[in-house]
């Protein structure tokens, strides 16, 4: 399961605003999947092409990803803390 918060987060770092909406849509799915489904969207991907330059590409994806983890890590620390 994915957490759509953290998504919608993970993406504005990135210089991608997502809705509440987006960002749920894909929640069932793992974290990976999820991204990769958004970044396939084509209101997101020309989000991200207005943001970069260029539409995402799969580093983009692993970038994404990477961020992603470490921010979920992250946050189950701090609510162990």
């Amino acid at each position: 399961m994915t957490d759509a918060d953290l998504l919608k987060a993970l993406f504005a770092r990135f210089g991608v605003a997502l809705t509440t909406e987006e960002s749920g849509r894909h929640a069932e799915l793992p974290p990976r999947e999820a991204i990769l489904l958004l970044l396939a969207h084509r209101e997101i991907s020309a989000r991200f092409d207005a943001a970069h330059g260029r539409p995402p590409e799969e580093n983009d994806i692993d970038a994404l990803y990477d961020l992603y983890a470490t921010l979920e890590a992250r946050q189950e620390t701090d609510n162990t803390a």
